[in-house]
């Protein structure tokens, strides 16, 4: 029995436990490890959020998954890979061993070490916590008094617009209509990396919800009932929401692994990590060598799914036939598409799609992406059945 080790719940990884059910991975003793028992599809975090869907709609029971498809599920935190010895250590001590092993354990948000933000701020990554929003918006407009409440996130990305949006759209629903929410973010302009044509529409449906943007706005510290930006200036705030970019997982830092200037495990074509033998990554966790900028985004998770799959049955193969385990040449190359569909849920029943040029914002737009998350999620729910 050859030993296939899954570090996480990503995208990618749902690919390849999909393949394990249709017995493309014959004579392999499957193991997943992951810190949560239930992955949170980050797609529907901002319409949970907003009221659209349950808690039941946007979660993947990811021990009954691997259950269901034949393999062992661990729960813990991996805190350390030892590709030589081709072995895991978790927080907890104990060491997994593995032939051929892949990582897909997301990313962190940027800044969630600073002050005060892991106690007073709510966070959008890991995205099991993102769930935790709905209920301290909750508690916020329970305890509205006569002056309008102020809630801030942090990240003017895809994630923090549809998160405040969501916030919006949750608080009207409470009562709590007034709330005045502010959008920070460190950087000249919001979305980053987005076309302009998508900053227009952004900008328009923000102005549309009243949630005012404040640029070059970076937050050094978070308090009970403030926060504190770098030029000094602190600001009252009933509620905080950390929805920053991504931050490379400390792991690799941890690994003597290769990885990119940011902490991110350097993979290649193959999705195999730069360096060693028998190791896969992909998802937020990982950098493509061929193409660094490529986004840290699901949709890019989702494409490297069906290619890491099949990448780690040729892998799995040739530890049973050589002991190498370093993933055939011949196996299919991942190549980040040069352009992808991104669709904005903005809380209120409509979405902002956006594929190069063209940006439009309607209904249908909602209808679209709720169909395609919907589908998404169907698939690999039924795994667990």
């Amino acid at each position: 029995m050859r030993r296939l080790l899954l570090a996480g719940g990503g995208h990618a990884h749902l690919f390849v436990l999909e393949a394990v059910a249709q017995g493309h991975f014959p004579d392999t003793e499957l193991t997943v490890v992951s810190p949560d028992e239930r992955q949170v599809y980050s797609g529907m975090v901002p319409g949970f959020v907003a009221g659209r869907y349950t808690f039941d709609d946007i979660i993947l029971d990811l021990r009954a998954i691997t259950t269901a498809v034949g393999g062992a599920f661990v729960l813990g935190r991996v805190r350390r890979i030892d590709a030589a010895a081709r072995r895991m250590e978790l927080e907890d001590g104990t060491t997994l061993p593995y032939d051929v092993a892949s990582v897909a354990v997301g990313s962190r948000a940027r800044g969630g070490d600073l002050p005060g933000v892991a106690a007073y701020a709510h966070r959008s990554k890991p995205t099991e916590q993102a769930v935790g929003i709905v209920a301290a918006l909750e508690a916020l407009a329970r305890s509205a008094g006569p002056e309008p409440l102020k809630v801030a996130i942090s990240g003017g990305g895809a994630a923090g617009v549809e998160l405040a949006l969501a916030a919006r759209a949750r608080l009207d629903q409470l009562g709590a209509g007034r709330a005045i929410i502010t959008l920070h973010d460190a950087g000249p302009a919001l979305l980053a990396g987005h076309a302009p044509y998508a900053l227009n529409a952004v900008e328009r449906v923000l102005r549309e919800r009243e949630i005012s943007v404040r640029m070059a706005s970076r937050i050094d510290e978070v308090g009970a009932d403030y926060l504190r930006l770098s030029g000094g200036q602190v600001l009252s705030a009933d509620l905080v929401i950390w929805a920053t970019g991504p931050a490379a997982p400390t792991l690799f830092a941890d690994s003597s692994l290769t990885t990119d200037a940011a902490g991110y495990l350097l993979v290649d074509d193959h999705l195999a990590a730069v360096g060693t033998t028998g190791l896969f990554g992909a998802g937020d966790a990982v950098t493509l060598q061929s193409a660094p900028r490529t986004p840290k985004a699901g949709v890019f998770a989702v494409r490297q799914g069906p290619v890491l799959a099949h990448n780690l049955g040729r892998a799995v193969s040739v530890v049973g036939n050589s002991g190498t385990g370093t993933g055939d040449p011949m196996g299919r190359p991942y190549r980040p598409q040069p352009r992808s569909l991104a669709l904005l849920n903005t809380g209120d029943g409509r979405a902002i799609l956006s594929y190069g040029a063209t940006v439009l914002v309607g209904r249908w737009a909602m209808h679209l992406k709720d169909w395609i998350d919907r589908r998404f999620m169907r698939r690999f729910q039924r795994l667990s059945s």
